[in-house]
Order: structure tokens, then C-alpha cells, then sequence
């Protein structure tokens, strides 16, 4: 099991429910934030007992502190298997899609939420889904399914199919991908799943442009299609290549920008406690 610290997630909006969880509800239960002050009789929990409000009463009666009750959040990743996600360079892409999906299960269950997983490419993968429910072998389940699967495919027309199977009320949703996809599909999805709080998580390997040599013959490979091209490095061409890399990047968080999301950069391994900080600073 890793030993990376859990990530400590959050959202944007109260969970509506009774289902006891990490988040802050509507309702009236168990939690850390307050909602309000009732009197004893209302709320007969002398636990909680409101001592400066009692002793201001000038009617001597009773007064109790309520509090909003930790509801359960749905927690939903969903992976991008297109071919590009095979890609192996200093690390192995798809085996830190795995990390990423082991991690957020083992946080979801630790926090008593309920967490989901759908992948697809081309098409939506519909033989190997788990949807969202509050599930302790969720991490087991991971570790079963996701090292059989072999990324394949040029686009994630699939993927996109993926808000028929989301809950209707609003969740948490984690979009796994290098986002090497053709144009406006990424806009695509967000505009289908932008009622809930989705958070783009971008893959990134630093082999794509450092270990390209400065001179001499190099075989550039296409993992979408499986072209490749032999070419003579340069360092102008290798500048070049790390100016495509910078403008992909470029258009995947201004595509985001327009629904006011900033995606979560993976610099090669991932590493849970960045993810908790990038919650501090952006939801």
C-alpha cells in the first residue's frame, strides 16, 4: 500500500443527503460547522451546551449549539485510455494514472465518501466501470482492473459519453488525461460536466522534450497513430518541440479558464500532497 499521505479534498458547495461524510451539508447532524443556536428542549443534547447564550437568556432557559452534518461527497475519476497514455518515458503514464486512482480511492473511503470510476477512448469502457458508492474495496478494485488495460484508440469521443452514467446532482469529478486530444473536445466534456466540480488532473513527462538529443538522427514516434519519422536533431528543432509542448498547455488551461477550472499539472510522478495543496489554492 503507498505510503503517500492521503489527499485531503474539498468542493465548492454543501453534499445534500444524510449519508455521513467528509463534506459540509445542509442539514442539521453531526459535523465541525455551526448553524446555529436552538434551545435545549429543540435539541435535547446537554453535550452541547451553549454556556454564553444560557447565561445571556433573561428567561434562564437553555441553550444548545446545532451543527450542520458531515454529508457524504461522490467522488468520480474518469481516465482517458487513448493511445498517448501508454506512453512510457521517465515514467510510465498509465501506471501514474493508477497511482492517482489508488490514491483518491484509499482518501474517498478514509473520508466515508463515495467514489466511481469510468474510463474510455473511443468508446466508453462499459465492461469495467465502478460507480460511485461509498465502497472499501475500491482500491482493490483498482489494482485488479486498471493493469489489464492497454490504451488504445486517436480520440475519447467515448469519454464524452460518460454524463449519462454521472449522478444528476452535483459531484466531484476528477478528469485523468495527458489532454493530447483533437480540438474542442476537452471543451466538450467540460461543457456536458459542468455542474459539478471538476478538476483536470494533466500528465506530463519531462522525457517528451529532455530526452530528445541536440544533434544527431532521433526517431520521433507518434503514439496516437504509431507514425514514425526519422529526423536530424537540432537545437532549433528541439526548441520547436518544447514550444508545441508549451502551447499545448497553453490551450488546455485556457479551455479550462472559460469554465473557470485550473487544471492539476503532474510533473512525471504524482505526488498526493500537492494535490491537497492545489485544493487550498484554487476551490
Amino acid at each position: 500500500m503507498s505510503q503517500q499521505p492521503l489527499i485531503n479534498y474539498h468542493t465548492h458547495w454543501r453534499p445534500s443527503g444524510y449519508q455521513p461524510g467528509s463534506g459540509q451539508g445542509h442539514v442539521a447532524g453531526t459535523g465541525e460547522q455551526l448553524r446555529s443556536v436552538v434551545m435545549l428542549r429543540d435539541n435535547p443534547d446537554p453535550r452541547r451546551l451553549a454556556l454564553l447564550a444560557s447565561i445571556r437568556d433573561p428567561f434562564e432557559q437553555l441553550w444548545v449549539k446545532d451543527f450542520y452534518l458531515n454529508t457524504a461527497t461522490k467522488v468520480i475519476v474518469l481516465i482517458d485510455t487513448s493511445a498517448s497514455m501508454g506512453y512510457i518515458g521517465k515514467v510510465s503514464r498509465f501506471e501514474v494514472v493508477q497511482d492517482i486512482s489508488r490514491q483518491l480511492a484509499l482518501s474517498v473511503y478514509r473520508s466515508g465518501d463515495a467514489f466511481g470510476l469510468y474510463m474510455g477512448a473511443e468508446k466508453l469502457n462499459k465492461i469495467q466501470m465502478l460507480p460511485p458508492k461509498p465502497n472499501r474495496s475500491a482500491w482493490t478494485w483498482i489494482n485488479k482492473h486498471l493493469p489489464t488495460i492497454r490504451p488504445q484508440g486517436h480520440h475519447v469521443e467515448g469519454l464524452l459519453k460518460v454524463s449519462a452514467y454521472l449522478p444528476k446532482k452535483p459531484c466531484l469529478v476528477f478528469v485523468v488525461s495527458d489532454f493530447r486530444w483533437p480540438q474542442d473536445q476537452l471543451k466538450h466534456l467540460l461543457k456536458k460536466i459542468n455542474h459539478h466540480h471538476v478538476v483536470p488532473i494533466m500528465l506530463q513527462d519531462s522525457a517528451e522534450t529532455d530526452s530528445a538529443p541536440n544533434h544527431g538522427l532521433a526517431i520521433l514516434n507518434d503514439i496516437e497513430t504509431g507514425d514514425k519519422r526519422f529526423v536530424w536533431m537540432r537545437p532549433a528543432l528541439k526548441q520547436k518541440i518544447e514550444a508545441v509542448r508549451n502551447k499545448h498547455t497553453s490551450e488546455v488551461i485556457s479551455d479550462c479558464r472559460r469554465f473557470n477550472i485550473k487544471p492539476f499539472v503532474v510533473h512525471d510522478q504524482f505526488k498526493s500532497g500537492l494535490l491537497t495543496e492545489y485544493f487550498k489554492k484554487f476551490t
